[in-house]
């Protein structure tokens, strides 16, 4: 008796087992406790049974590889005084009046909770629960505090949908580190501008670097919160625009040729509905699959002059081919993949030189200005509203690694790693 009551964790002497019964792989034990007599706590006359209620509760400890089940017998107690008849329902310590699991359910969540790798899902499976009971009894019993600011951080926002009126998240990182400092459940200012005022003066005005990316709200804040701070706009995020532009653009002139295509279909007499397949143009084909040739960093792709054959062009071809052929298709795609490449090479090659970056930029603003194409003109004018922020990016400072002290570009690359993991988790 005394090691089953340790088995599972009873904390109650009193407890007797009346009975035990085995289905399959479910051992049901019927619990109750010791019949005595009873004393009304607020006159003190005899209390009476009024009956016995029975309980089914789950227990999440297995008993002999068994899944186990408890039966708890409650008696119902009634004070015989008539001027008092207080009532009480027989309590057991090791569970809740209203809950189906025992205490130690929930602690057995929360260590479940330490495997990153098991989801909420299966967790809430494993211990007979809901997920959204699994997910409270993280929330009542673990405080996850932010860690302290440091003289920079990045900041950058995460599509994880925690709260129900933003779908962006807020990550805040700490950047000679890499660990999260702490996440928002949104990035708007409602929810911000409280959570950077709560913090203490002395941290605020210690932060020297806020990096982030080209969000307004974010570059605003060295200016209300950190007084200190300058604000640093990620280098990524810049050539992340530019790249998105380009890749527009492309994606227009695939549309342009699908119609072109579907066109010529029609006019060879051919009926055309929404379940008929046309065969992807020389056009298209070149535009969907190749189009990173123009997207990418020229100093990063790895051209093959080595001839392999092209199952749906029907010839010998290589990676500069594929560049001649695109720059066939669209003349406009060579100047805006060289446009393009000025700014690349002007980011790699001021690293850690900020005033000589200041004067190559403002001549490169010039250039574009004076292309006459709409897509550089909307970039240089990026470029003006962002000038500064986009000079404090190319300034380097020491950070510690595993090899020792190293030299490190200011940006938010780290922070994107940590964006990957979040959405993982979720």
């Amino acid at each position: 008796m005394n090691s089953i009551t340790e088995l599972l964790d009873l904390e109650d002497a009193e407890i007797s087992i009346t009975d035990i019964s085995i289905e399959v792989t479910k051992k049901t034990l019927t619990l109750e406790t010791k019949v005595c007599s009873h004393y009304c706590p607020i006159c003190g006359f005899k209390i009476h049974s009024r009956g016995i209620k029975t309980r089914t509760i789950n227990h999440p400890v297995l008993q002999d590889t068994y899944e186990l089940v408890l039966k708890l017998k409650q008696r119902r107690w009634r004070c015989t005084n008539k001027t008092c008849l207080y009532t009480i329902n027989e309590s057991f310590n090791f569970v809740d009046k209203r809950k189906r699991n025992t205490n130690a359910t929930d602690m057995l969540i929360i260590k479940a909770f330490r495997d990153l790798s098991v989801s909420v899902a299966s967790i809430a499976t494993k211990y007979n629960v809901s997920d959204t009971y699994a997910m409270d009894t993280f929330d009542r019993y673990v405080k996850m505090d932010r860690l302290p600011l440091t003289d920079i951080i990045s900041v950058d926002e995460v599509c994880l949908d925690l709260d129900p009126n933003c779908r962006y998240a807020l990550v805040i990182q700490d950047f000679y580190t890499g660990d999260p400092i702490d996440l928002l459940s949104s990035r708007r200012t409602n929810d911000t501008e409280p959570y950077f005022a709560a913090i203490p003066t002395n941290e605020r005005v210690a932060v020297k670097y806020l990096i982030s990316d080209m969000y307004n709200p974010y570059i605003n804040w060295f200016n209300r919160f950190f007084p200190n701070a300058v604000s640093v706009v990620d280098s990524f995020h810049v050539l992340q625009w530019i790249t998105h532009k380009l890749d527009m653009y492309i994606r227009d002139l695939i549309r342009q040729f699908r119609k072109r295509d579907r066109e010529a279909y029609i006019a060879r007499g051919k009926e055309l509905d929404e379940h008929t397949y046309i065969p992807p143009s020389r056009e298209v084909y070149l535009l969907q699959k190749y189009r990173w040739i123009i997207l990418a960093n020229q100093l990063s792709i790895a051209y093959h002059p080595e001839l392999r054959m092209d199952s749906h062009l029907h010839c010998m071809m290589n990676t500069y081919d594929y560049e001649d052929l695109l720059f066939l298709i669209d003349p406009n795609l060579r100047e805006l993949r060289d446009l393009k490449e000025l700014y690349v090479q002007f980011n790699t090659r001021n690293t850690g030189k900020p005033m000589d970056a200041r004067i190559e930029l403002d001549d490169l603003i010039s250039r574009y200005l004076k292309c006459g194409n709409s897509i550089f003109y909307d970039f240089a004018n990026l470029l003006i509203r962002n000038h500064d922020y986009i000079i404090n990016s190319f300034v380097m400072v020491e950070k510690y690694g595993p090899g020792g002290i190293y030299s490190s570009r200011l940006s938010n690359g780290p922070i994107e790693s940590l964006n990957r993991k979040a959405k993982d988790l979720k």
